[in-house]
């Protein structure tokens, strides 16, 4: 499936800088899951690219002298892959037990070791089986009809107020495998769903779960799919903070909060709008 993908952010500030740096991770990358055909990202100021401590393909953006605006842009075609593939380990520049490691958004408490604990005797009967059990387990208690929680919401918190986003979904679904041993790193990008002509394409997270002799299997709680050809994937990390589509700082404006704004078309004619503030 030949996806057309433009994305555009644009940072307001409420009082005018005189420095920004943008720490930038909109590109994908070709591998056994998808073929990127094309990609440019544009931005003011100084771009320079670079592979960060993931493997992800990153740039690094500096706007330097009076501004109040920073727009970012990202245009180019993925070729999905005609079926959901595992990945092999040697997608990533780290052995699978890394992603073992908790951080602040993953870790997990009483009651994530509560609620993960019920999938333990699935995961011993069939890893795989099991993972899905989770996945499923996971989109059925969280309500992501609801609206979004920020991506910075902890598994923890989203477990016991029982709503929301991907992102949050992600986090629960890392907390609860890396408590059963089992290791999982979170993705970031994109997702098509139908139908295509209702703006089918948006900003997403999911999950990705180590298969001793399987390799990386794709989970996603939101949805909830595994290893299916609807994920456009952009960049992997222990959680939100590694992957996420733009971080900076400013110098000189004064504080006050940031207007971000992503348009998406997935080439079809259909166009899907998301937008966060920070």
């Amino acid at each position: 499936m030949r996806v057309a993908i433009t994305q555009e952010a644009i940072y307001r500030y409420p009082a005018e800088s005189n420095y920004s740096i943008q720490y930038l991770r909109l590109c994908p990358m070709t591998g056994p899951d998808q073929r990127v055909l094309s990609w440019r990202v544009a931005g003011p100021g100084s771009l320079r690219p670079w592979t960060d401590g993931f493997g992800n393909a990153a740039h690094v953006l500096v706007v330097e002298g009076p501004h109040n605006e920073v727009r970012v842009r990202a245009v180019g075609e993925v070729d999905i892959a005609d079926a959901g593939r595992p990945l092999p380990a040697d997608t990533d520049p780290h052995p699978p037990e890394l992603f073992l490691r908790p951080t602040r958004l993953t870790e997990a408490d009483d009651h994530i070791l509560r609620f993960a604990g019920g999938f333990r005797p699935f995961l011993a009967a069939n890893v795989r089986k099991g993972l899905d059990s989770l996945m499923t387990g996971i989109h059925d208690s969280v309500d992501g009809a609801a609206p979004p929680e920020p991506e910075t919401v902890t598994a923890s918190q989203a477990l016991r107020g029982r709503t929301g986003g991907s992102w949050t979904r992600a986090h629960l679904f890392l907390s609860c495998c890396r408590s059963l041993g089992v290791p999982a790193r979170f993705v970031s990008g994109f997702v098509c769903r139908e139908p295509r002509d209702r703006g089918g394409l948006s900003p997403h997270a999911w999950a990705e779960a180590w298969g001793s002799g399987a390799g990386w299997l794709r989970f996603d709680s939101s949805t909830p799919m595994s290893n299916t050809r609807a994920h456009v994937r952009v960049a992997v990390g222990l959680d939100y903070f590694d992957t996420a589509p733009i971080r900076g700082l400013r110098r000189g404006s004064g504080g006050g909060t940031i207007d971000m704004r992503m348009r998406l078309s997935d080439g079809t004619g259909g166009k899907a709008a998301h937008q966060a503030q920070q």
